[in-house]
């Protein structure tokens, strides 16, 4: 008789198919990868460090603190922790430190540079105040076109008289105003004069440039009388009454709103 036929089964490993490791697994992108502790120690590191590099140059920014700090609290958890890659957590916590540091300065220094720009407006203002109400003295002027100009000839018309440069930042931030108020107002109401002590050839490009449609006058201004004689910051506005006394004086930038209810003070009463 034929032997009868046996099935014969392979031999049983004990090993499931899921737990047999592919050595792939220990590669990303033909890289081989870093075991879990110097995956998480190199991240912190490298984290702390770049944003330490970063907070230096930003440091005069408040952005740059807050870099700074940020990497200072990962390289403080990497250095607690005793993870690997220490140099480069300690210089990126040294470089966070140091932008740190260097925003808290340039930080103090805008805010003590700003409190003095504010204290010196104020003072400013406040030294003219024994002016306010006083007869302003008569000046005469030539503007850009030839035409002479005399406060005295003016008596009867509101008058802002607006010392101001060029180069001044918060004096050409006004000029729309002035501009603005002149298209607004009749030159019987109000006449608008700006007095620098640039040369009338570089006064005269400005003005063009910009369309300044009220006169202006290159003087040397400590040659004219107190208390014009004493300005020390522009943009510095008087504001004259139609007697010729001085109804106001403002210091720096100021807006639409506040120069238009200065120059039409007598007209807004009596409305």
């Amino acid at each position: 008789m034929p032997p009868e036929h046996q099935h014969f089964e392979p031999p049983q490993t004990g090993i499931a198919p899921s737990q047999v490791q592919n050595p792939n697994d220990n590669f990303v992108a033909g890289v081989p990868k870093l075991p879990a502790g110097l995956q998480a120690g190199l991240g912190l590191a490298v984290a702390a460090f770049v944003l330490g590099m970063v907070s230096l140059p930003l440091s005069v920014f408040v952005i740059g603190a807050i870099c700074g700090v940020a990497g200072i609290i990962l390289a403080v958890i990497h250095l607690a922790a005793k993870l690997p890659f220490r140099t480069m957590a300690i210089l990126g916590l040294v470089f966070s430190a140091v932008g740190t540091v260097s925003a808290a300065g340039f930080t103090t220094f805008y805010a003590v540079s700003i409190r003095n720009v504010v204290s010196e407006i104020q003072t400013d203002n406040e030294s003219w105040q024994e002016y306010i109400g006083t007869a302003a003295p008569d000046i005469t002027v030539t503007d850009l076109d030839g035409n002479k100009i005399s406060l005295s000839g003016l008596k009867g018309k509101r008058v802002i008289l607006d010392f101001w440069a060029t180069w001044c930042p918060p004096c050409k931030k006004e000029i729309p105003h002035f501009i603005k108020l002149r298209e607004t107002t009749t030159s019987d109401e109000l006449v608008i004069i700006g007095i620098s002590s640039e040369s009338a050839e570089q006064i005269k490009t400005f003005a063009e440039e910009h369309k300044i449609n009220y006169p202006l006058a290159a003087v040397n201004q400590p040659d004219l009388p107190e208390p014009f004689s004493s300005i020390q910051s522009i943009p510095t506005t008087f504001f004259i009454d139609k007697e010729g006394t001085i109804e106001n004086v403002l210091v720096g930038y100021h807006s639409f709103e506040e120069l238009q209810a200065n120059a039409l003070a007598d007209t807004v009463q009596q409305e």
